[in-house]
Parts: C-alpha cells; structure tokens; sequence
C-alpha cells in the first residue's frame, strides 16, 4: 500500500519538489533581464525632456528630439535661457557615448561636449561630459563617472 498525503507536504514526490526549484532561477533571470533591458526597448531611449535632480547648483532640463537636435534650458534667477545644439548618441558602447555640440551660443560657445551616459531605467540617467573643440576626437571623454556627474529624470515621454 502507498503512501497518501497532500500536495505539498513531505510525502510528495522527490521528481516533484525539485520542479519549482529548477525553474526559480529562470524566472529570476528572466525578470533581471526584463528590468535591465527595460530602456532597450526603445531605438532611443534619450528622446523626450529630462530635467536634472540632486543638485544643489543651477537646474537644468534637456529636451533630446528626433534628427539629432536637443535644447537644453538653463533656469537662471532672472528666468530661463534656452539653447538649441545637435547631438549624437552612440547606444552600442557601453557606457552610452553622448556628443552634445558644437554649441553655437551660451556659455559653451564654440565647445563640444563629450559625455558618457549611464540608464538608469527607462525614466533616469546620469551622464558626465568634458568639453573640447568641436572638432576634437572625443578623446576628452571621461572614462569613468566623476562627482560632477548629473542625474536626470524624464519629465515627458
């Protein structure tokens, strides 16, 4: 005579209890996946307006547009200023190469800037930049993210 007892309990089945444990660390693997590809999804995950968060210094909003083109808008204590430059994103390099320029006014008149950006999900990055002359070989780019790096958030979709 077998052994009768409720799903679940000692008596199942050894070929039962080592299922769930085997497929755990797919589901978990898929869902990490899932989360860090999450701005992958989008051909450009940069497009939209993204306005800088836990600075103490000026805020600052990017507005990246299709066809390379982006305004960034400095608010200043009489009001914003706003500029319009190109930009390029290079979404095959880890981490996200970001070329902001050559700024044709403001106070990066003349300069390109060249960033390393870094998603944080779908709604958040953080990037860093040095400037160079426009014609540089963006060998000014920062390796590494420094203290001076500003975190964004996305403010429209």
């Amino acid at each position: 005579m077998g052994l009768v007892t409720a799903p679940g309990t000692l008596g199942t089945p050894a070929r039962r209890r080592r299922h769930l444990p085997a497929r755990a660390p797919v589901l978990a693997a898929s869902l990490l996946t899932a989360s860090l590809l999450s701005c992958a999804g989008r051909a450009n995950p940069l497009l939209g307006e993204w306005v800088s968060v836990g600075s103490e210094d000026t805020r600052m909003t990017y507005i990246f547009e299709d066809g390379g083109r982006a305004r960034w808008i400095l608010e200043l204590s009489e009001g914003p200023d706003t500029f319009e430059v190109a930009y390029e994103a290079r979404y095959g390099s880890a981490p996200i190469e970001l070329d902001v320029g050559p700024w044709r006014s403001g106070p990066l008149a003349g300069q390109t800037l060249y960033g390393i950006v870094q998603m944080q999900g779908p709604d958040r990055f953080r990037v860093d930049f040095e400037p160079a002359n426009p014609d540089g070989d963006g060998s000014e780019r920062p390796a590494t993210f420094s203290e001076q790096a500003v975190t964004f958030v996305r403010r429209v979709n």
